[in-house]
């Protein structure tokens, strides 16, 4: 059986130009099953709710608690919590699709979190979203000075640096979350094809305890790059 190890996911279509692949598949799959689980649990609210609604009222109450002790002001943790528990939620349905039998071995199969595009695109997204929301709260103008000042230039080598801390901001999320979900991946087909039966569950427990942390420390990263953008001390 062939191991499949790029760092990208294998096109098998194209729709208007743009390469459909595996992984994408897989990632509209997940987001249609995580809008399903809220929409179906939120769908009519009630003064009892029901295990559905109340697992996922546990979930967000959880996160929200969590992210407050991150972000240090309640306030600016409410106004980021949306993007921060969305991208939690998401990431960690695609990590725990790495101990989904046949993820990963078959090549129609293939988790978006092993696939540096998907980890690339989300760490764009959710720094770009950030910026906005920055740009939103202290205004382009009084924004615009933490990277561009011209009062001397030491300020104005310190706003380049702080430029080039936002590009390092994003490879660092997204090369972590692959990283150590495409790590996991190899161990697992290896592991999964040298003794197939019980040896292997060991390593899908820690994998999803590592899917798990990840989509944490992602999320948690967010809070906090949110909380330290929409700061006025530069």
């Amino acid at each position: 059986m062939q191991i499949h190890a790029e760092l990208f996911g294998e096109p098998y279509f194209n729709i208007l130009g743009l390469a459909v692949t595996n992984t994408l598949i897989l990632a509209v799959f997940c987001s249609l099953v995580f809008l399903g689980f809220f929409l179906f649990g939120f769908r009519k609210k009630e003064m009892i709710p029901n295990k559905i609604q109340n697992f996922c009222e546990f979930i967000l109450e959880s996160l929200l608690n969590l992210f407050e002790s991150m972000g240090g002001s309640k306030e600016k943790t409410k106004d980021v919590f949306p993007l921060a528990a969305t991208l939690f939620i998401f990431i960690l349905i695609n990590n725990l699709l790495e101990v989904v039998p046949g993820v990963g071995v078959f090549n129609f199969l293939r988790s978006p979190s092993s696939d540096l595009h998907f980890t690339l695109a989300l760490a764009i997204f959710s720094i770009g979203a950030i910026h906005l929301s920055a740009i939103n709260s202290l205004g382009l103008i009084n924004y615009s000075k933490k990277f561009i000042n011209l009062e001397n230039p030491i300020m104005f080598f310190a706003g380049i640096l702080e430029l080039l801390g936002e590009f390092t901001k994003m490879l660092s999320l997204s090369v972590r979350l692959f990283g150590n979900l495409f790590a996991g991946k190899i161990l697992l087909i290896i592991i999964t094809l040298i003794i197939p039966l019980i040896f292997p569950l060991p390593f899908l427990g820690l994998e999803i305890f590592v899917g798990i942390i990840q989509a944490l420390i992602f999320s948690s990263l967010i809070v906090v790059f949110y909380a330290l953008t929409t700061s006025e001390e530069y």
